[in-house]
């Protein structure tokens, strides 16, 4: 049983990730073209948005504009991605995943502080969803 206070997701970092990863994957096999394209955009901005959240529940107002900025500007990639060319959709996550990293101070970055274990917990997520994008309309032919 958890510790109160720990969650699976901390305790089963890796395994929930690529659970969650794939689930959140799987649709896109089932959905024509616009659809998949429009749950990608909605998906990543959510995903881009939890750095603002963590920032406003604990960070400076630096942190704060800073990860609003970078938010917004994975919102706009998204909405790139649905309006203009999909490859912004699964280079997002990707980009993400690279933002993820940036997180674990080692970079020695003033970003703002967050679990240490979300980092590779988002990370795989991004990167499973990235890629699976990629492979799954270059099947379909939306790549």
């Amino acid at each position: 049983m958890a510790d109160q206070g720990q969650s699976i997701f901390s305790q089963y970092t890796f395994g929930t990730a690529i659970g969650i990863g794939l689930l959140s994957l799987a649709p896109h096999a089932f959905l024509s073209p616009q659809p998949s394209l429009q749950f990608a955009s909605i998906l990543v901005s959510i995903i881009a948005g939890v750095y603002f959240g963590f920032a406003v529940s604990g960070g400076t107002t630096a942190q704060q504009l800073t990860e609003l900025f970078v938010a917004m500007m994975f919102g706009l990639a998204a909405f790139l991605g649905v309006l203009w060319s999909a490859w912004f959709l699964p280079l997002s996550y990707l980009t993400h995943a690279v933002w993820d990293l940036a997180h674990h101070n080692r970079f020695r970055l003033k970003l703002v502080a967050i679990p240490q274990w979300y980092v590779p917990w988002c990370a795989t997520i991004d990167i499973i969803v990235g890629l699976g994008l990629i492979a799954v309309w270059r099947h379909s032919g939306v790549l």
